[in-house]
């Protein structure tokens, strides 16, 4: 009869990346969902001066009213989910969600600025949804890869 060697603390410890991700993946989520907070939240309580700093002007209450449901609630909205996914074990779905998100805003954001030549003026929030979307897919890849993986014995 063989015995095994006793493990040592370095064999019975999981790797680092195991340990990681999910707390890299949560940070990713949580700045995806403050984002869509941060968004909702300015265009819920002062819709035209968050209107006002795109250069749109507001020209009636119903204006204000479209300006808090539209441009406000449906980030809010988005956040409240993200959120949702961030505090549950679906941290996979926020991530999917955030990446779908962002991604859509950033190719709109991209066409739109080349079709009215306003680059220059889009540039820092196209870098920042680039930034978020990237964070976003490399997280669900190291994930993907990572349950690819064998756990160790």
């Amino acid at each position: 009869m063989t015995q095994k060697a006793p493990r040592s603390a370095a064999e019975e410890t999981p790797p680092m990346s195991r340990r990681m991700l999910p707390w890299l993946n949560r940070i990713v989520l949580l700045v995806g969902t403050l984002l869509l907070a941060f968004i909702g939240l300015k265009f819920v309580t002062d819709p035209v001066e968050a209107a006002w700093t795109s250069g749109i002007a507001l020209g009636s209450a119903l204006a204000v009213t479209t300006m808090r449901a539209s441009f406000g609630a449906f980030p809010l909205g988005g956040a409240l989910f993200a959120l949702f996914c961030l505090v549950t074990a679906r941290r996979r779905v926020g991530l999917v969600f955030v990446a779908t998100l962002i991604g859509t805003a950033l190719v709109v954001r991209m066409l739109g600025a080349a079709a009215d030549g306003t680059l220059a003026e889009s540039l820092r929030l196209i870098l920042v949804e680039a930034m978020l979307l990237a964070a976003s897919l490399a997280a669900l890849i190291a994930e993907a890869r990572l349950a690819r993986r064998p756990e160790p014995a």
